[in-house]
């Protein structure tokens, strides 16, 4: 089976290669660049009859309006012609945008587009998804460009205060909720609604939010309090924008006396799940990621390198915590990590997390750092 996705290094589409590659196996990607769009020839050569498309690519900024329906036309023209050509008879995802509603001509290229296709579906047979999205946000999206929860998380971080233009409310998608959704489509005919997973929220209540985490946690190295699933997804959106290199390891505060020393591990409004572990001299634990738990590692003995490194990418981030100051390092997720003993003697290691260990849904996948 193969599949093959356009605007594949966007923020959607690095999420959903994360998602197909995690959840359906055996899957063969190609990816449709702009320089294929520009060759009818080049499309021909990728798509075959019977392929999965999803067609995520798209043009929302440029000189200028005109530029947008234009360059948006040409792109969704060219992938049009080359269904025709080739007698298309598998599946394309199209994604749209709310802007449909609105006086844009980026949301009258994407509803002419999605029209265009759907009529062609009926004629060559093909099944056709065409979604129109709300406000989709989650980690890694680029600020200062479609998100506001990426632009106020990453300003929120760098000690900016965002301003509120038009304090509406909104219609929001957790990034995950859609490519889980979306995933599924590959082997499954079924319809999703996306209403089922809209978050309506004022802007203002987002930011309110958003600041509470960041004195919380990035203030107080608290965790915060979690009232609902969207305040977790938004809360691993929020931490997203922190600059893990420079803002870990974070010590603990230690109070010491003539007994000895105490201190806090973790200070949590919500459940969580507290272990630990000795680790002989040299051995690894980890190896794996998480798409949703909030995991805190601290050393409290011997001496440790904790390697991070980010799903699709080969940059790794070390860290080395020594347990004669205890430190911690929190896991971010879709970031495979280990940790290992990197002295003579035992370490000690003590790991909190958000939720409930279930060996049903451990939200726990093998990957080699």
């Amino acid at each position: 089976m193969k599949v093959l996705i356009s605007g594949h290094n966007g923020f959607i589409g690095k999420h959903l290669r994360r998602q197909i590659t995690l959840k359906k196996q055996g899957i063969q990607f190609t990816y449709l660049s702009k320089s294929d769009f520009k060759s009818l020839k080049l499309l021909e050569n990728k798509i075959s009859p019977n392929d999965i498309i999803y067609h995520l690519a798209g043009v929302n900024r440029d000189i200028n309006e005109d530029e947008v329906f234009k360059k948006n036309n040409e792109i969704n023209q060219a992938l049009h012609s080359t269904l025709d050509k080739v007698n298309f008879k598998g599946k394309l995802i199209f994604t749209s945008s709310i802007q449909e509603e609105h006086n844009t001509l980026y949301g009258k290229s994407k509803k002419d587009a999605r029209l265009r296709f759907q009529k062609q579906s009926e004629r060559l047979g093909y099944e056709f998804f065409g979604l129109i999205l709300p406000n989709v946000f989650g980690p890694f999206c680029k600020p200062n460009y479609n998100s506001f929860i990426a632009t106020f998380s990453k300003m929120i971080v760098d000690g900016k205060s965002p301003q509120i233009i038009d304090d509406k409310l909104i219609d929001l998608i957790y990034v995950s909720d859609l490519t889980n959704e979306l995933t599924e489509i590959i082997t499954s005919s079924n319809k999703f609604n996306i209403d089922n997973y809209v978050k309506k929220i004022k802007v203002s209540d987002t930011l309110d939010k958003l600041l509470n985490f960041h004195e919380e946690y990035f203030d107080n190295g608290n965790i915060p309090i979690f009232n609902s699933e969207f305040d977790v997804s938004l809360f691993n959106t929020y931490r997203s924008y922190i600059n893990l290199k420079e803002f870990f390891p974070k010590t603990h505060k230690l109070n010491s006396d003539d007994r000895g020393d105490f201190s806090e591990i973790v200070r949590a409004g919500s459940k969580g799940q507290v272990s630990y572990s000795t680790t002989k001299t040299s051995m690894i634990r980890g190896g794996h990621f998480h798409t949703r738990k909030i995991e805190r590692f601290s050393v409290i003995s011997g001496k440790a390198k904790i390697i991070l490194r980010e799903i699709l990418s080969n940059e790794k981030i070390e860290f080395i915590l020594d347990g004669k100051i205890p430190s911690y390092v929190d896991m971010p997720i879709w970031y495979t990590h280990n940790i290992q003993n990197i002295d003579k003697s035992d370490l000690v290691t003590i790991f909190w997390v958000n939720e409930h260990y279930d060996p049903d849904d451990s939200d726990t996948f093998m990957e080699k750092v």
